[in-house]
């Protein structure tokens, strides 16, 4: 599979990406969220790129944090979901961080760095109205204290997760001053985490106030805007503000064949020809992350065009329209996602297509397929 297509990722982007975020927060670290595989970026390719720039990084599980410490990433890692309580002991000996949301999970940890000799590190996880993973805020005060009489775990950090940061101002105004309620009672009651972070790329942006020691940087280390509605008001607030997109998705034409008008294409015959149509035959599918919802839709560029998909995209193979492109031949490149000559097809335009997100759209990108830094 790996070889029917490639994924290229700019350096270069990253790191503009990044610093684009350090500068609107002064003062806060950097976390950078390497989940489901860098957000289908290649998880070790982009931790590599950007690890002498970044200050944290952060996972959805320890598996992850683990392939980036035997990769010889030495940042401080937090994993931010689901672990094995069976496997702590590997998070404590390579110095990876663990959200705790659960007293067994603190007492488990607490007996493994007991018999490690060493001091677990942890970040409390608070639920502030998402209702998601978290102790519910209620209860966090009371929870921290219980926690905090582990004598083999320090509590490193705090932090929480913005349910409608691009959505609803109030509400989300709401939460930031509730987390920092808890922040302020926890103090209170003599537990003083090191580092504390609750916003996400959105929410940095549109929000100055969610900027503490630290914020989660997501989608937009990437280059993709969370939504329209944050980049229109990132852009009123900061003008010179600009995401460059890291990821391009390439493959190549593998066959043309010459067909008449007239002529059905693919399963289910859901296209017709009009005319002689000359047609490409491209080694990439569903299978592959290339979305179904693209059928009879969607566009690739080829020759500096764009060219129509006709029929389904079927598990492996997608056909697309040629007969516009000059001197086309096998093993010419195929842009699915980024430029070619004038053209662009972005992250955002096949999100819009299919009926989803851009962090979708990227995720997909099956993990066989190899990235590539440049």
């Amino acid at each position: 599979m790996s070889s029917s297509s490639q994924v290229v990722i700019s350096k270069q982007n990253l790191l503009h990406n990044l610093r684009q975020f350090k500068n609107i927060t002064k003062g806060s670290q950097i976390m950078s969220v390497v989940k489901s595989n860098a957000y289908g970026h290649g998880i070790v390719e982009v931790a590599r790129a950007i690890e002498q720039t970044t200050d944290w990084f952060a996972t959805v599980n320890l598996d992850e944090a683990l392939v980036l410490r035997k990769a010889g990433i030495k940042k401080p890692i937090l994993v931010l979901s689901y672990y094995d309580l069976d496997l702590v002991g590997e998070a404590i000996k390579h110095n990876i961080s663990l959200i705790v949301y659960d007293l067994k999970q603190a007492k488990v940890i607490d007996q493994s760095a007991r018999k490690l000799k060493k001091k677990a590190k942890i970040h409390l996880k608070v639920d502030i109205g998402t209702h998601r993973l978290g102790v519910l805020e209620n209860q966090i005060i009371q929870f921290a204290l219980a926690v905090g009489k582990f004598s083999n775990i320090e509590v490193e950090g705090v932090f929480s997760h913005l349910a409608a940061s691009e959505e609803d101002i109030d509400f989300t105004t709401e939460q930031i001053n509730l987390f920092d309620q808890i922040l302020f009672e926890l103090y209170r009651a003599g537990l003083e985490p090191k580092i504390s972070h609750i916003a996400c790329s959105a929410a940095s942006l549109v929000f100055k106030t969610s900027h503490r020691s630290a914020i989660r940087l997501g989608i937009g280390l990437y280059g993709l805007w969370p939504s329209e509605q944050a980049k229109r008001h990132t852009l009123k607030s900061y003008p010179n503000f600009e995401l460059k997109a890291a990821l391009s998705w390439k493959t190549k034409i593998i066959q043309l064949k010459k067909i008449g008008a007239k002529v059905y294409i693919g399963y289910g015959k859901s296209y017709q020809t009009h005319r002689t149509t000359t047609l490409a035959v491209l080694p990439i599918g569903y299978a592959e992350g290339y979305d179904r919802g693209l059928s009879n839709i969607g566009h690739v560029l080829i020759g500096g065009k764009r060219c129509k998909i006709l029929g389904r995209v079927c598990m492996n193979l997608t056909m697309v329209d040629v007969t516009d492109v000059k001197k086309v031949k096998v093993g010419d490149e195929v842009v699915l996602i980024g430029s070619q000559a004038k053209e662009v097809i972005s992250a955002d335009e096949i999100a819009k297509q299919i009926g989803t997100i851009n962090y979708e759209v990227v995720a997909r990108i099956n993990p066989e397929i190899s990235r590539t830094i440049k």
